[in-house]
């Protein structure tokens, strides 16, 4: 029995319908999981409803006698029927505080009949409180120029290719993004930009809202509210939305006549879900790009090797900008060799000699530095010195962090935490010392060190208010802040003229890790980092801090040599099978009983096996690198394949006639991009 029809259209149209039907194929999930993903859990909730507000109006005319009476009795009331009168209508409470009146004066106008309360719905705007300032269309220069050329007459093409922009920091690509949004615009067409962090939707929103502030922009993204959420969705479904910013689910934006797509820094590892359906934003926005028969633009300094290779194998285009905007040089980036810095400073360095020298010389001359380290906490590791004791996750395979703010350890993996000791749990020997570096432990050395200077801390644990992002962002903009640390979440995309000097603390940490992407990923954080230097006028500085200062990714980098890093790199893939010469799925198959995770692996692997389709590489059963992880031991499987569809059929058939114990948990990532 139908009860009740929600809404006079449908949630899903045939083109997102079909989108779901690819994840579910692609990515090796059921379908509802994939249907889950495209409608959010808020829109599916029957009881999260529109947000509805108590109005007032006028009841009937009031004549001029009526409103000298009533303001002889009462000047707060003639002055809510004068307000009335000018406004029409208006929330009670907004009332209430303008004209400084209670709700019993309210009332007794009611009873008088010369007012009158109703219901009406409201939206909950997350950009509600917010203030944009307009702005015009910047000229651009010939390499903008050309790739905006290309880029619109795509507009009016049937059925355009991907384009990749590959453009350096600074070179402009936004305002190539905003023109071409202009251009979708004119057509009557909407339009959906992606960015990786919701830290970059701020400034990304003030944009979009300055350029277009007559055109509905809508924002999804896991930081607003469910009510927040609900309306803006409803909003676009509704097609009072023609703009929609967001982090990757808002690729599921059900916009409709969509014709554009832009994925601003498509290379970043936050466009893909780690949790099913374990898709890519990045490449669902190439197969909605499809579906809608629209241009889908892939911009970045660092694109994917994935994305580059499909440029020369010609299944996208390519568009370079090789020069910032306004003839702005790109920064100088000097490498500090830490090992012959640590044999300097007794204890360990964590600021080298010329960094601090560099950021004393932007302080008197009150520019601003960027420090970045890709490590929350104080320490990252408690050591006992006498018997070698590490205090580790008991639900997982890691060493626990040293939050000093919070006066505990903690787990980055699980959220596991626990008293700091003050001996060791093993020995009982008081010596057990703090190791590692995290942006807590900077932020102090950079307080201590530069006492007069105002620092900042941008992680994940500085952040946890909500709003807190954008007044972070905004007070750094005011040059309110010296000197900004922070991880990811400051190093790319944003915009700060006055920011000459960036270091990056340890260059290390993401080159050495158990994956065929370390170098790639060092190599693009780098370049990105080093990209917040020197936008403005003055000429940027950055400091690379390593250990291993002649690595290629690093030495690459000091160069701004992207296509020398892409050739060497693309030279090791090929030998070795890595994508994107071929597709990687990754199994992981978890348990709280060791024994039963590893005999599920193990007979999940014989029957993949068999009639194992042909150019498919199957690798034995082994522990993850990650090998404990919230309590379950985990152990990976991992194919490869040029056929990936093949590949994709064959393991959803083994999958589905297979059975696992209740407490046996069977992960399937296709294109994975986390291997530990």
């Amino acid at each position: 029995v139908i009860e009740s029809v929600i809404g006079d259209r449908p949630a899903l149209n045939p083109r997102l319908l079909s989108l779901a039907r690819w994840v579910s194929d692609y990515y090796c999930c059921p379908l509802e999981t994939a249907f889950r993903a495209v409608l959010p859990q808020v829109v599916r909730k029957a009881e999260m409803t529109a947000k509805t507000q108590q109005f007032a109006r006028l009841a009937r005319e009031v004549t001029d006698q009526e409103l000298e009476k009533t303001g002889r009795r009462s000047p707060g009331q003639r002055e809510v029927l004068e307000y009335l009168g000018q406004h029409g209508k208006a929330k009670v409470t907004q009332i209430a505080r303008d004209c400084g009146v209670d709700r019993a004066s309210l009332r007794s106008l009611e009873k008088k009949g010369l007012l009158t309360f109703f219901s009406e719905e409201v939206q909950r705007d997350p950009l509600q409180d917010e203030v944009f300032i307009a702005t015009t269309p910047l000229a651009l220069n010939a390499e903008q120029a050309r790739a905006f050329a290309e880029l619109a007459a795509a507009l009016d093409e049937p059925a355009p290719k991907p384009f990749v922009l590959h453009g350096v920091t600074g070179s402009g690509k936004t305002e190539v993004y905003l023109q071409l949004v202009q251009g979708a615009l004119d057509r009557g067409k909407s339009a959906i930009l992606l960015v990786p962090e919701i830290a970059l939707t701020p400034q990304t929103v003030e944009r979009l809202k300055g350029r277009f502030p007559e055109v509905g922009v809508a924002v999804l993204h896991s930081h607003l509210s469910g009510g927040e959420r609900y309306d803006e969705w409803h909003r676009i479904n509704d097609q009072q939305a023609r703009i929609v910013i967001g982090a990757r689910s808002a690729v599921f934006a059900p916009l409709e006549n969509l014709g554009l797509i832009v994925v601003d820094e498509e290379h970043e590892n936050s466009y893909k879900q780690e949790e099913a359906p374990r898709y890519h934003g990045r490449d669902l926005a190439v197969v909605r790009g499809a579906l809608e028969k629209c241009v889908v633009l892939l911009g970045s300094a660092t694109p994917s090797l994935e994305s580059i290779q499909n440029t020369l194998s010609g299944k996208y285009r390519l568009l370079r900008l090789l020069e910032r905007v306004d003839d702005q040089k790109m920064p100088i980036l000097r490498v500090i060799d830490m090992r012959q810095e640590s044999q300097k400073q007794k204890g360990g360095a964590i600021l080298s000699g010329r960094l601090a020298q560099a950021i004393e010389r932007r302080l008197e001359r009150r520019e601003q530095t960027i420090l970045f380290l890709n490590r929350r906490g104080f320490s990252t590791s408690l050591i006992c010195h006498v018997c070698g004791y590490v205090c580790e996750c008991p639900h997982c395979s890691v060493a626990l962090t040293y939050h000093r703010a919070a006066a505990r350890i903690v787990c980055h993996i699980c959220g596991h935490v626990a008293a700091v000791p003050k001996k060791c749990p093993a020995c009982s020997d008081p010596k057990i010392r703090y190791s590692g570096t995290g942006t807590e432990k900077v932020e102090d050395a950079v307080a201590r060190l530069f006492p007069k200077a105002v620092v900042r801390r941008m992680d994940a644990d500085a952040m946890t208010r909500k709003g807190a992002y954008r007044e972070a962002l905004s007070e750094f903009r005011l040059g309110k802040i010296d000197i900004l640390v922070g991880t990811q979440m400051i190093a790319k995309g944003l915009h700060f003229p006055n920011v000459t000097l960036v270091g990056i603390v340890n260059a290390d940490l993401t080159l050495h890790l158990a994956d065929f992407r370390a170098s790639e990923r060092t190599f693009q954080l780098i370049t990105q980092v080093a990209g917040r230097a020197g936008r403005g006028e003055l000429e940027g500085e950055v400091f690379i801090q390593s250990f291993t200062p002649y690595h290629p990714a690093i030495q690459y980098a000091r160069h701004h040599d992207f296509e020398g890093f892409r050739e060497q790199e693309v030279e090791f893939r090929q030998q070795w099978n890595y994508p994107p010469f071929t597709h990687m799925v990754l199994i992981t198959i978890r348990s709280p009983h060791e024994d039963r995770g590893k005999f599920s692996a193990e007979t999940l692997e014989r029957r993949l096996r068999e009639n194992l389709p042909a150019g498919v590489e199957l690798s034995q059963t082994a522990p993850a690198p990650l090998e404990r992880s919230h309590g379950n031991f985990r152990f990976h499987l991992m194919l490869r394949t040029v056929a990936i569809a093949r590949l994709s059929r064959h393991l959803k058939g083994v999958l589905e006639k297979l059975t696992f114990p209740e407490d046996v948990v069977v992960a399937v990532d296709v294109d994975p991009y986390q291997l530990m």
